[in-house]
């Protein structure tokens, strides 16, 4: 009696709080659990050879949270403090309830849903939603306040921030099974003209009305090939208090559905793949379409004014040991030729690896983005802009490659490794009259300035598993150029490991130099040592909770590199211990 007595007060605290219940816990064991955690951080710090210290000599910083989970409903109690202040937070200021039983899930209170990307999406709502998953059906159905009113502050002047009220509903509806689906999603959204009691003239803010129909489906066409689309209209009365209307050959059935008259907007949004997967060959196509001006009332921000084309292939050779996969997509805008400027992407990516033996790999990747942009000329009699400066077009190259030998035993293992890594951007402006990818196909008189960066790497590791312990010697090389200035650095890397007290421990102390030339004079030489402990004892009774301890330092010495300069040495030491139950 008592324990369903502790239930019910558990139950009319939990609207208060906001998260998903699961009734179906109701009377188990796990019905309450109870989790958390404290840690303590420090921060010591040493300098010489500056003027002004870059942090405090001392700080510290103490955490803890306590989680009461009733029927998966969680209750998060945290708290911070450290010598600059501190500060405690509680979930009972959450104002949304999920309750859930077997493949009913509700939602109560502000909340958010998502239909599609068309149509709502994650718009927050005061009111109610259910999802249903009974079986091969899916069905969402929502309805609430959206937007609550923000009346005209004639002190604040507020002309941008007024809003109607705004009310939402919708209704999904899905059906899969065996690889064959279909859903029709309908959301209505309005405006009450009426929330307002007063309009200034020179607000931009009108009552709007929208009503967004979506269809998608998905289906197996043969075996291992795949389609799916979408298709969403959105039907949008700009301003309900505008007393012109369309004349009857221009109206359609919806007219009515959306207060329609003059200010009333369609629009289309659609997309659609087709998926290919076999044993050695997998590839992508797929295709997007978006209306100028795309707008729903179910959402913040929707992408518009756009068509994109992707195609990804992918392949498997030579019994798996290569793999190639490509990954190439072009986009535009400016669809309806209306805009000011029309914006050309490409984007395009190209892996492959091969795996010869178990000792060796070799991967090479390669990764193109490319834009042009075309500006129209604004008509002006007393004034013309030469078109030859308006256009733009930027190349962005990315390459690299890796080789990896490994060799030894399981005692023993060695492994060598290389990498190199090549970057190029250039932006172009002028008389461009045309622009391609990967730089192909553009036409200009115009010199663009490129950045080219070469990143070098090879690294040496050696595994000792008997002794618990690694060795890692590195060498790295970093070069930018551009136009008459040139920057290089280099420097070699030494790093040691070991596990210790029965891997409870673990140990880690390291080196890296780096000396930096700027067109072969010295500006930067920097010596880096690192030290780092870990301590992760275990309790014998696991249900106490668990404990760790951590110890890390750093210490930069920068060397003068002119009669101007100091050395300058910094020391940072890091404390922490932590407590999870």
């Amino acid at each position: 009696m008592k324990k369903n007595l502790l239930y019910i007060l558990l139950l009319t605290l939990l609207p208060v709080c906001g998260f998903g219940q699961n009734l179906d816990k109701l009377g188990k064991k796990d019905a309450i659990k109870v989790s958390g955690g404290l840690s303590f951080n420090t921060i010591t710090y040493f300098q010489s050879g500056l003027l002004n210290a870059r942090r405090d000599p001392f700080t510290w910083f103490a955490s803890g949270n306590i989680n009461v989970s009733i029927l998966d409903v969680s209750l998060p109690f945290t708290y911070s403090y450290s010598n600059q202040g501190g500060k405690f937070t509680q979930p009972f200021n959450r104002s949304a309830l999920h309750p859930k039983w077997k493949w009913i899930n509700s939602h109560i209170g502000l909340v958010s849903m998502n239909f599609s990307p068309y149509t709502l999406t994650g718009h927050l709502f005061l009111g109610g939603g259910v999802e249903l998953t009974p079986g091969k059906w899916k069905i969402k159905a929502m309805g609430g306040r959206l937007i609550k009113p923000v009346e005209y502050d004639v002190l604040a002047d507020n002309v941008n921030d007024i809003a109607y009220r705004r009310w939402g509903y919708g209704l999904s509806v899905g059906y899969e099974d065996k690889g064959y689906g279909g859903e029709i999603i309908i959301f209505k959204a309005n405006d009450d003209p009426n929330s307002l009691p007063f309009i200034p003239l020179n607000t931009t803010v009108k009552p709007q009305d929208n009503l967004v129909v979506s269809v998608k489906g998905k289906a197996n066409i043969v075996k291992d090939l795949s389609v799916q689309a979408e298709y969403a209209f959105s039907a949008l009365t700009q301003n309900v208090n505008d007393l012109t209307d369309l004349s009857p050959d221009k109206s359609t059935f919806l007219h009515p559905l959306i207060r329609g008259n003059s200010s009333t907007d369609y629009f289309n949004a659609f997309n659609a793949s087709l998926n290919y997967k076999h044993k050695f060959m997998n590839f992508a196509l797929k295709f997007e379409h978006i209306d100028p001006r795309y707008k729903t009332l179910g959402g913040y921000y929707f992408n518009n004014d756009l068509q994109n084309y992707t195609f990804a292939p992918s392949f498997k050779l030579m019994k798996g040991k290569l793999s190639l996969g490509l990954n190439s997509g072009f986009q535009r805008n400016n669809l309806s030729s209306e805009e000011a400027s029309t914006t050309n992407r490409w984007i395009g990516s190209l892996n492959a690896t091969y795996v010869p033996s178990a000792s060796w790999v070799i991967n090479g990747t390669y990764s193109n983005f490319s834009t042009y942009t075309r500006n129209r000329p604004i008509s002006d009699p007393f004034y013309y802009q030469p078109a030859d400066t308006l256009n733009f077009y930027q190349l962005t190259q990315n390459a690299s490659a890796m080789i990896s030998y490994t060799v030894g035993s399981d005692d023993f293992k060695n492994v060598i490794q290389l990498i190199y890594n090549y970057q190029e951007a250039t932006n172009v402006s002028g008389n461009i009259s045309t622009g391609g990818a990967f730089g192909v196909g553009v036409q200009t008189t115009a010199v663009g300035i490129p950045s080219k960066v070469h990143m070098g790497n090879l690294a040496y590791t050696a595994q000792f598993s008997k002794i618990n312990a690694g060795l890692t010697l590195a060498a790295n090389v970093n070069q930018t150029n551009m136009l008459d200035q040139s920057s290089t650095f280099f420097g070699p890397t030494i790093n040691f490991n070991k596990a210790l007290a029965n891997k409870k421990m673990n140990l880690t102390v390291g080196s890296t130099y780096n000396r930096q030339f700027s067109n072969s004079v010295l500006t930067s030489d920097i010596l880096n040592h690192r030290l780092s402990l870990s301590y992760n004892p275990k309790f014998e009774n696991e249900k106490i909770g668990k404990v760790g301890l951590a110890l890390n330092a750093n210490l930069m010495q920068r060397f003068a590199t002119s009669s101007t300069e100091t050395n300058v040495h910094e020391m940072n030491v890091f404390f922490n211990v932590n407590y999870s139950f």
